[in-house]
């Protein structure tokens, strides 16, 4: 079998789908126009896939509603597409297929996750044991209302390769490409390169049905030349550091001139991402307009904004405007009392009981 190689093609400001290399499982669909409007799931406007019950606006009778922007900043923090591979009985080859939309967050945060329900008004919220809480969309009609918020909405960080991979396979399953193992087998390659690479145990059951094709999805996107903005919406901000941010701080102890030890507190906003979307912390430093971004050698780059007047100046107006959520708020507002504290009051026992009273608390929120 010849291996397939299934491409999107980013020029002037529009997509192509090339098949650069061809069997009778793809067919080479060139948009007449050239452009987002036409393309099949994964589409500026998506109008021929409308279903009821998606929310894509603001909804001012509900002023406890998300933003959408929001909702996206968050899932670019926390969301994942992806394909489970299992067998079936039912199936006509043993095999299936199942596409979901997943958020995973700790137990804390459930009333969030029953919030993002509610924007989409699709999906179910569950509980895994006793520490774990997950928003899960799986049928193809509830897909394509997540699917038309990310179109219109779409994703900031590299996640959009990992949206458009989904979009393009879920596309083949539409067309019921996976039925049949040529077509199966197929799919499975262009999964196996979706998020993490197959289990060897699963590739090794798989194998039963046949060699696996060499099937190529090159969807990769230049950050600078795909659907990412020049300038973040302050609502994806405030979504994106629910889900990344942190509130931390650092302390060093030192003598004084007279021999007493005291502790001083350096108190801390940053922001975490793979060194691959290193453009988002970028776009956000350009948003607040001070903090430094810088890489760690472990392939992780941060965000971070240290200065007590700035957070006081910069952030805490931000944040009363564009609303943190759930467990992050929390641990936002008592981080902003301990900064509040140490820049209003001079050294004091009082001050030391008060400061490392409320770091206690916020210590024990990010448990």
């Amino acid at each position: 079998m010849l291996p397939v190689f299934f491409t999107l093609i980013y020029c002037n400001n529009k997509f192509k789908e090339l098949i650069l290399r061809d069997n009778s499982l793809f067919y080479s669909r060139l948009s007449k126009s050239d452009n987002l409007s036409n393309f099949s799931l994964f589409n500026s406007r998506s109008s021929q896939h409308t279903v009821a019950g998606t929310c894509t606006e603001v909804d001012k009778n509900n002023p406890k509603a998300l933003n959408p922007w929001f909702v996206t900043g968050f899932v670019d923090a926390e969301g994942s597409f992806s394909m489970s591979i299992f067998k079936a009985k039912t199936a006509a080859i043993g095999w299936t297929i199942e596409p979901s939309f997943t958020i995973t967050l700790h137990k804390k945060d459930i009333e969030l996750l029953n919030k993002i329900q509610s924007f989409f008004g699709v999906g179910t919220v569950s509980t895994v044991g006793d520490k774990v809480a997950r928003y899960r969309v799986r049928s193809k009609n509830s897909l394509l209302v997540i699917i038309s918020h990310f179109n219109k909405y779409p994703l900031q960080t590299t996640k959009v390769n990992n949206f458009i991979s989904f979009c393009n396979i879920l596309d083949l399953m539409v067309k019921k490409y996976h039925v049949n193992i040529e077509g199966f087998l197929n799919i499975v390659s262009l999964i196996n390169k979706l998020n993490n690479p197959l289990s060897p145990s699963l590739l090794d059951n798989l194998s039963l049905l046949g060699e696996l094709p060499n099937t190529e999805a090159v969807l990769k996107l230049a950050p600078e030349k795909s659907l990412l903005s020049e300038n973040l919406d302050p609502w994806w901000i405030s979504g994106f550091t629910t889900g990344e941010g942190s509130f931390t701080y650092f302390t060093r102890s030192r003598k004084k001139a007279d021999g007493e030890l005291v502790k001083d507190y350096t108190l801390a906003y940053e922001v975490s991402q793979r060194s691959d979307s290193l453009h988002v912390l970028n776009l956000i430093a350009k948003y607040f307009e001070h903090g430094r971004v810088y890489t760690e050698t472990r392939g992780v780059s941060k965000y971070r904004l240290v200065s007590r007047d700035l957070i006081l100046n910069t952030l805490v107006p931000f944040f009363e405007k564009y609303p943190l959520e759930g467990n992050k708020n929390m641990q936002y507002e008592l981080w902003v009392q301990i900064v509040k504290i140490l820049q209003t009051t001079g050294r004091s026992e009082q001050r030391k009981i008060s400061v490392e009273g409320l770091i206690k608390k916020l210590s024990e929120l990010n448990k």
